[in-house]
């Protein structure tokens, strides 16, 4: 009985599939709809995901808020709290991008910095420019200098001067 069922005396499916592909051109191909769908291909889904991930990641951190409150930790307590409003706060800014209410909230804390950046610059390293005529001077961190030689080394090098 179980032969009957695993025979198949039809074409496989790989087989149709080949047969049509082979017979389709690029322009048929092209023009089809699509037949296969994404979850969260929209801009608007990808950020509700990222709200959601948001949400979650805030409830962990007043979940384990709670415990440390419970064992008496109360500086790891308030960091874990303040952590998890940041979470809510940043995941109901995603809710509104997704919405339409706002931008995304990624590009505006890219830009926010960047502008933040360009106003506060201030250079802390300026590098040394040498052109051909400056003589190129090697110095060494102090730490990085060899040290003097000692008694010994000295006596050893005047007795092999003496020697010679």
């Amino acid at each position: 009985m179980g032969s009957d069922v695993a025979r198949n005396d039809g074409p496989t499916t790989s087989g149709v599939f080949a047969d049509r592909e082979g017979k389709m051109s690029d322009e048929d191909l092209r023009n089809q709809p699509l037949v296969y769908t994404f979850q969260g291909n929209s801009p608007a889904d990808e950020l509700l995901e990222i709200a959601r991930m948001h949400h979650q990641e805030a409830r962990h951190l007043l979940d384990h808020a709670h415990d440390a409150e419970a064992e008496d930790r109360t500086s790891e307590a308030r960091l874990l709290s303040d952590l998890a409003i940041a979470r809510m706060e940043r995941a109901e800014e995603f809710e509104r991008a997704a919405r339409g209410e706002t931008g995304d909230p990624i590009v505006a804390e890219i830009l926010d910095v960047q502008q933040e950046l360009s106003q506060n610059y201030s250079p802390q390293y300026t590098p040394l420019f040498l052109s051909k005529e400056d003589p190129f001077r090697m110095e060494l961190p102090k730490h990085m200098q060899p040290l003097p030689p000692g008694r010994f080394a000295r006596a050893v090098a005047w007795i092999s001067r003496w020697l010679q």
